[in-house]
């Protein structure tokens, strides 16, 4: 396996333009993007992991999942369960990138029972396949663990695949779509 080597910027960035891509709404996007500096920041290949996640009935999924931890976050379920989603590893970077921005803690139980605050983990692709559920716990004052300085190296075929969705967003160039608006005209000063 080859891989490549990105910045948290460039995760984000790709992981977002990829999701769009797929035909998520931008908003999503960029809740996709955060999620992907999650992972990465936890020892995932986060591009393939997005890829992997937008493959199939994956957009309709990521929608489903990312409404069950809202309605989590805010008292309206008990838990989010991850079995049977292909975009299991994704809906764990959403709510820890959605833990975090709110202060909340959120926590994956795992199908023996073990429950493992968002906040502490250090590997996310360790919690796959055994992660069960989500949960919302009470917030006990545990300090998030800080990001790792470089994010995890991403599978260059899984960069190929996220460039392809992310080319979905592109306008091709012509003259109608110049005088539309596309691209930077004869000056980029914008």
């Amino acid at each position: 396996m080859t891989t490549i080597l990105l910045s948290y910027n460039e995760v984000q960035t790709l992981a977002r333009k990829a999701a769009a891509g797929a035909g998520l709404p931008y908003g999503v996007a960029e809740d996709i993007g955060e999620a992907a500096v999650w992972l990465a920041a936890r020892g995932v290949d986060a591009v393939a992991a997005v890829v992997d996640a937008l493959a199939g009935r994956g957009p309709d999924d990521i929608l489903d999942g990312l409404a069950d931890i809202d309605a989590l976050c805010c008292g309206g379920r008990d838990e989010v369960a991850l079995h049977g989603r292909d975009c299991g590893l994704v809906l764990i970077g959403l709510a820890g990138a959605t833990a975090g921005d709110m202060g909340l803690c959120l926590a994956v139980e795992r199908g023996e029972g073990a429950v493992v605050p968002l906040a502490l983990v250090e590997d996310a692709g360790g919690l796959m396949p055994s992660a069960a559920v989500l949960r919302l716990l009470p917030a006990d004052g545990r300090l998030a663990r800080p990001a790792t300085p470089r994010p995890a190296a991403s599978d260059l075929a899984a960069y190929a695949a996220a460039l392809a969705l992310a080319a979905r967003t592109c306008v091709p160039a012509s003259d109608f779509s110049r005088a539309q608006g596309a691209g930077a005209g004869t000056t980029d000063n914008d």
